[in-house]
Parts: structure tokens; C-alpha cells; sequence
């Protein structure tokens, strides 16, 4: 959805990249999501998950980042159902089952996580829910590396628009991105006189102002209109050389025309 699109694209923007400002929201975030401390991203994992089958398609998936020994699968979700938690959960897997060999070994050191924050869950859901392997009378963890979390992110705006500070302060930034409408973002940024927060709804109305930004497209939009244009050019290129074959034929056709007619008048 288009909704959809311009989350996506403004979360990328205020927290994604290789320079210090948004490497350091974005631990904050992390930390806030993992209730434990984030200190440093190491990379960025490139976007896209391999199809491993001929008939299944590449994985287009949010965000891939490794942070300490933490490999970190990331989603922004504008709606949440069940068909998107089972998509997500595929992506997870198959995140996992790609980033699990390390060398000619598999990897027994880093975590695997997934993270999603969701917009438009049921009222009833918690805060953050963290699912991890275990048996089935819940008595023994299988391995203690693969977590899966879900984030109700506008539960965390909830605080805000309830006055409850205190748990605002203790979430800042899982704040910030929960609430949607402008004004209340100033506000926010106003009461919270924190620099980073600031930074981060300025940069956000700058963007929502921008409407080239705003209404940008997807990656298979893009990849459509490329294919479309490239086809275009290859088009003309071609009218343009039977153009120009075909006026040189002319201009051929021409002198021969003109020498016939001198050769008849002698």
C-alpha cells in the first residue's frame, strides 16, 4: 500500500545509512526493541535473500544487520495479520538457513533475530512479545540464539497521547515512530528536548514535505519502468537506423537517378 511505502521509505531514511547519527538512532532503537544494550552496528547485510529454487522468488526484506554477535532481520509492518506473520516468519527462517555457515562451519556464536514493529495490531497485544525454541512443556530452550520479536508500536505511542512521561522516557525513539500525526510530533519533540529526537521528526517533516520522496516507488516499480525505458531507447535506436538506412538508400538512389539522366542528355 502506498501508506506502506512512504513508512518504509522514511524509516530508511532516519535510520539507515553508514554515518554515525543514524548508526546511533538505530542502536537506540535496537536497544529499546531488545530491551538490552546496542552499542555498534558492524554492517549492513545486503537487502535481499537469495531464491534458492527456480521457481521461488528473491526475498525483498526490510533490513539485515549485524550488531556484537547479533544478526538482526528487521520488517516494517503498516498492517498485521496472520498471512504477515507467516510471511515474516518465512523470511526469518530463510534468513537464518542463509547466514547459519560461516566459512566451511556453521555459525555456533551469533544470535539470530527478528524484528517487527507493527502498526494496527488488536489493542490486547503486548508491548514486546519475544518468541524463542522450546519443547513443548516449556522446559528446556533448544537453542537460546534464535529469537523472534514482535513490537506493538503504537501501544508505545499510547503513553504519549496518555501523558504517561515516565514510560515515554523509558522508549523514546519506539515512541517516536509509533506516533503518525505531524503536530503531535512537534509536540513530542518539544516536551522530550532531546537532540536526537529533534533531529529525527525534522528530518521526518522535511521528508513528508518532499513529494518526490513521499510518492517515490518500489523496487518493482522502479525495476518495471527501467525495463520499460531501457526497451524504449532500443526502439528508437532501431527507428533511428532504419531511418538512417533508409535516407542513405535515398540519397543513393538519388545520385544514381541524377548520373542516368546526365548520361541521357549526352
Amino acid at each position: 500500500s502506498d501508506v506502506y511505502k512512504r513508512q518504509d521509505k522514511m524509516f530508511k531514511a532516519i535510520f539507515v545509512g553508514e554515518d554515525k547519527k543514524k548508526t546511533d538512532l538505530l542502536c537506540e532503537l535496537l536497544s529499546e526493541c531488545l530491551e538490552t544494550k546496542v552499542d555498534r552496528i558492524i554492517k549492513f547485510i545486503p537487502i535481499e535473500l537469495n531464491a534458492r529454487r527456480k521457481k521461488e522468488r528473491y526475498k525483498r526484506v526490510d533490513l539485515l544487520l549485524e550488531a556484537g554477535k547479533r544478526k538482526i532481520n528487521l520488517e516494517l509492518n503498516s498492517t498485521y495479520s496472520e498471512a504477515d506473520k507467516i510471511r515474516n516468519m518465512n523470511y526469518y527462517f530463510s534468513f537464518c538457513s542463509q547466514h547459519t555457515i560461516a566459512g566451511e562451519k556453521y555459525d555456533i556464536e551469533s544470535e539470530f533475530i527478528h524484528i517487527s514493529l507493527n502498526y494496527n495490531v488488536k489493542k490486547d497485544t503486548p508491548l514486546i512479545k519475544c518468541y524463542t525454541i522450546y519443547d513443548k512443556s516449556h522446559d528446556e530452550e533448544l537453542d537460546s540464539r534464535f529469537k523472534y520479536y514482535e513490537i506493538n508500536v503504537e501501544k508505545f505511542a499510547k503513553f504519549w497521547y496518555d501523558n504517561d512521561i515516565e514510560s515515554v522516557k523509558k522508549a523514546p525513539i519506539l515512541t517516536m515512530i509509533g506516533i503518525k500525526d505531524e503536530e503531535e510530533l512537534e509536540k513530542y519533540s518539544k516536551k522530550m528536548n532531546n537532540a536526537i529526537i529533534k533531529e529525527s521528526v525534522d528530518n521526518l517533516k522535511r521528508l513528508n514535505s518532499d513529494a518526490t520522496f513521499v510518492y517515490g516507488l518500489t523496487p518493482e516499480e522502479d525495476e518495471l519502468l527501467v525495463r520499460n525505458t531501457r526497451d524504449e531507447f532500443v526502439r528508437r535506436e532501431a527507428m533511428a537506423e532504419g531511418l538512417a538506412e533508409g535516407q542513405a538508400k535515398g540519397k543513393a538512389e538519388g545520385k544514381t537517378e541524377i548520373a542516368t539522366n546526365l548520361l541521357k542528355k549526352d
